[in-house]
């Protein structure tokens, strides 16, 4: 658990809309429970993101969209950018996922079956269904950032 200060907390509550963060005071300080260590850290999202990919890669045509990217590499982005989304350390170094997937067409039905896979990796990976439930909030929130309406909206 990190102890952080009070001004910290407010302002970043004020700017993030998230369910992951749970604020308890405690006399001066204010504590955040991270759904990220909730979760057991990093060896839980690498096994889950293990999981997810190998579904993904198996599927007849999802797997389209990551050729020519190795899947360790898709792993490893996708377990750094959700670190540091559910409360864990921010090291993800790679593109907002907006600017990432510019030139993908994600449709509404690609990402629902994609947020399905995700529901199904999560629960081959035993994770609590309250914790589940939440990571997929997180996961629903991309939605927005990724699904085009059009080919013409993408780019590159």
């Amino acid at each position: 658990m990190r102890v952080i200060g009070r001004d910290y907390i407010q302002q970043y509550a004020a700017q993030q809309d998230y369910g992951a963060v749970q604020v308890f005071r405690d006399q001066e300080l204010m504590r955040v429970e991270t759904l990220f260590n909730e979760l057991g850290g990093k060896p839980t999202m690498d096994r889950v993101h293990v999981i997810f990919y190998d579904k993904l890669l198996a599927h007849p045509w999802l797997r389209g969209f990551f050729v020519g990217v190795r899947k360790f590499h898709l792993e490893g982005q996708q377990t750094d950018f959700m670190t540091g989304l559910l409360g864990g350390p921010k090291i993800y170094g790679g593109r907002a996922p907006k600017s990432a997937h510019v030139h993908l067409f994600v449709t509404e039905e690609v990402f629902m079956l994609r947020h399905k896979i995700l529901e199904d990796s999560l629960m081959e990976a035993e994770i609590p269904a309250d914790l589940k439930e939440r990571w997929l909030r997180y996961d629903m929130k991309m939605k927005r950032a990724l699904v085009k309406e059009s080919v013409s909206e993408c780019e590159g």
